[in-house]
């Protein structure tokens, strides 16, 4: 390089350091370098203090598990890890009991900021329906009926009714219009047609008590007193002998004494 331009160069430069220096001590020149400080301050200041508290950076708790709980119950370890619970929506549920919590958002276990709100979805319980009326139906009519309602049919019995022909149902087990919850069984109660003048007693000699006892409660008549007999070779309650014979007319509602096998003589007090 030659000297002249290296010469020339090293003055520019000396000038340019004088102008600074002279600009230095200039008030105009140190108010612009306070101004130039605290703005930095300020931008060191908003990240490194405001903005954290701002944000509650680092202030985060683990979510806790409030599904399976009562909504009421479910208030108090939210609130105490610093959250807000908020019922956004309620649901049947078979699964869960009313008043219980299904679903929550944020999941549980997750780590999230102070201060946020928690929504959960609450169990109505299990979907409540209106009980038909089965009133002068078939027993087959009553069994579809039910079915569409999503319930089952129970126990069918029969009796006498001079309100209702034979066949068709004159009793239920829950009123018409009662609601109750889906699959519950029904029973019912059919129409033997009207009561007669005369009630027959049924043959049940050789029949297990609880089928002896159907047919006579069918019959219009009751069971009166049992005894047990020894009789290893029959199956227990077994039906021996029957007070009045078969066939025998009596009058409503009397009493039908029988006697019953037992494998030994423990059964003899019953």
């Amino acid at each position: 390089m030659p000297i002249e331009n290296f010469s020339n160069r090293t003055l520019r430069f000396e000038k340019l350091r004088r102008v600074l220096l002279a600009l230095s001590h200039q008030p105009f020149m140190r108010v612009a370098g306070m101004l130039f400080i605290l703005a930095v301050a300020g931008v060191l200041i908003m990240d490194w203090i405001v903005m954290p508290l701002y944000t509650r950076h680092g202030d985060e708790f683990e979510m806790p598990d409030i599904t399976k709980m009562r909504f009421e119950e479910a208030t108090r370890p939210v609130e105490e890890a610093g959250f807000v619970l908020v019922k956004e929506e309620e649901r049947y549920s078979a699964q869960y009991p009313n008043g219980y919590i299904i679903e929550q958002n944020p999941p549980p276990h997750t780590m999230v900021k102070t201060g946020r709100r928690v929504y959960v979805v609450v169990s109505r319980g299990e979907k409540r329906v209106l009980m038909p009326n089965l009133i002068e139906r078939s027993p087959r009519d009553a069994e579809l009926i039910l079915r569409n309602h999503r319930l089952e049919l129970g126990a069918i019995e029969h009796d006498f009714s001079n309100l209702h022909p034979e066949g068709v149902v004159i009793r239920q087990s829950v009123p018409p219009s009662a609601e109750i919850t889906a699959g519950t069984r029904v029973n019912i109660t059919v129409s033997k047609g009207g009561e007669p003048s005369q009630f027959i007693v049924p043959a049940v000699e050789g029949r297990i008590f609880n089928d002896a006892l159907k047919r006579i409660k069918e019959a219009g008549l009751r069971v009166g007193q049992i005894t047990y007999t020894v009789a290893p070779d029959l199956l227990p309650e077994t039906v021996i002998r029957q007070t009045p014979t078969a066939n025998t007319v009596v009058e409503k509602d009397s009493a039908v004494d029988l006697e019953l096998s037992s494998l030994s003589n423990d059964a003899s007090g019953q």
